[in-house]
């Protein structure tokens, strides 16, 4: 059985430092830093194998942290985002498993492209996660299953195909083999109730998890580092 390889590419969207975040960090033996990603690098006390991107948002001071660390710099009229090259790097070393940290929050056409290559991705058979230290979402293609170990946290379901359907169990609101169109509002705003079992048994799914501090979740983790 081929070995596992966890990639984390640190892209340039918003981040939080968290306890959920750190958690799914661990155990990551590849970090790339996509272009301005690499200002997230010291706050999670990680040191990327490389920089990769055209370096047009990437501030001279963050790079200043990391002389020796390489370098694949690209010209800026490319046709490739610096999260797609990232992710080619990532695969070029066998990575399967593939975390984007920071890749929402910020400009939504970039939010939105990461989602939708993110999704790709998953299509392709690459586990993936995207992650802001606030919020969690999981592309996943069916046939799948997602255990959701988190207590009063807000989950919504988005379906990227015609339709999908879905099997939740745990939560305020649980679903037996329910379809879910495309563009509709039916999945928002669920809760999880103490742990949640998904089943994903036909069409693409956005699966999204929404921190929040109020419910009880562990929130800030401001000291705390990576090994």
């Amino acid at each position: 059985m081929p070995k596992k390889i966890k990639a984390v590419i640190l892209a340039g969207g918003d981040m939080t430092v968290s306890e959920p975040l750190l958690e799914l960090l661990r155990g990551g033996e590849l970090v790339i830093a996509a272009d301005s990603g690499l200002r997230h690098a010291k706050a999670l006390g990680l040191r990327p194998q490389v920089i990769v991107g055209d370096f047009d948002s990437l501030e001279p001071q963050d790079l200043q942290h990391y002389p020796n660390t390489p370098q694949q710099r690209f010209k800026p009229n490319k046709d490739e985002l610096d999260l797609e090259l990232a992710i080619n790097y990532a695969k070029a070393q066998a990575a399967t498993d593939i975390i984007f940290m920071g890749a929402t929050g910020g400009r939504l056409d970039q939010s939105l492209a990461a989602l939708f290559i993110a999704a790709k991705l998953q299509g392709e058979g690459v586990n993936v996660s995207l992650d802001s230290g606030k919020q969690r979402i999981y592309p996943l293609t069916a046939p799948a299953t997602l255990e959701l170990p988190w207590p009063n946290t807000i989950l919504s379901l988005l379906s990227l195909s015609e339709s999908s359907d879905v099997s939740l169990t745990g939560t305020h609101y649980p679903l037996n083999h329910a379809i879910l169109p495309f563009g509709v509002g039916l999945g928002v705003s669920n809760v999880i109730d103490k742990e949640a079992l998904l089943n994903l048994h036909q069409g693409q799914l956005l699966v999204i998890l929404e921190y929040d501090k109020s419910q009880g979740m562990p929130w800030l983790y401001k000291d705390q580092k990576l090994v």
